[in-house]
Order: C-alpha cells, then structure tokens, then sequence
C-alpha cells in the first residue's frame, strides 16, 4: 500500500481567530458581528482563502475548548502578505464596526513547515 503525500493546501500562513462576544445570546450583537465580518471578507485582498464558523457540537474532551463565540480563519500565501493585512483598511474597519462587541481574542497563526 501507497502513503498518500500530505499536503498544505490552504496557503503557507493560517490567521486563526477566535473571538468571545460581551453578550453572545444577543442577537442584534451577534448580527452586527456577522456583517462586519462578512464585510471583511468581501473586502480584504491578502485573505487567499478564509473560513468562518462558530463552536461545532463535537464530543466533549478535555482538549476541546468550544467557549468562543466565532472562529475566523485566514489563508495568506506568504507572511509579508499577513503583515500587510494587519494595516489593510479593511481589517482597520472591521476592528472599528466590530471591536466593541467583544471581550476577548485570541490568535493562533501558523506557517506551513
């Protein structure tokens, strides 16, 4: 039997984003979040590819932590391009429309090795 080659095929550089909303049961929140994110991703040119998702009901494990409210996930194809977003308006704006309704992130990037 053959091993099939493992590839990396959402980019070199993942942005992985969780965010914990002040008021995650508020619905005129949650929608507002929503927007300003959907916005983002229409808008932003370094993004190659990006996904955004809330907790999924898997099993309960020690290991698991679903308590975010969302989780955005980003796919650069170098660092420079990470960097660049970091300044880009449309990252600027959505910390601006969407900044206020959250009390915690956390960021996880990782490189492709």
């Amino acid at each position: 039997m053959h091993k099939k080659k493992i590839e990396n095929s959402t980019g070199p550089f993942l942005h992985t984003v969780f965010f914990w909303l002040k008021n995650p049961e508020n619905k005129v929140d949650r929608t507002s979040f929503e927007v300003a994110i959907r916005k983002l991703i229409r808008t932003n040119p370094q993004a190659i590819a990006n996904h955004f998702g809330s907790p999924a009901a898997s099993e309960k494990r020690d290991v698991v932590d679903n308590s975010f409210t969302y989780c955005y996930t980003m796919s650069f194809p170098s660092l420079e391009a990470q960097n660049a977003y970091q300044i880009d308006p449309s990252h600027l704006t959505f910390i601006k429309e969407a900044g206020h309704l959250w009390n915690q992130v956390r960021v996880h990037d990782s490189i492709s090795i």
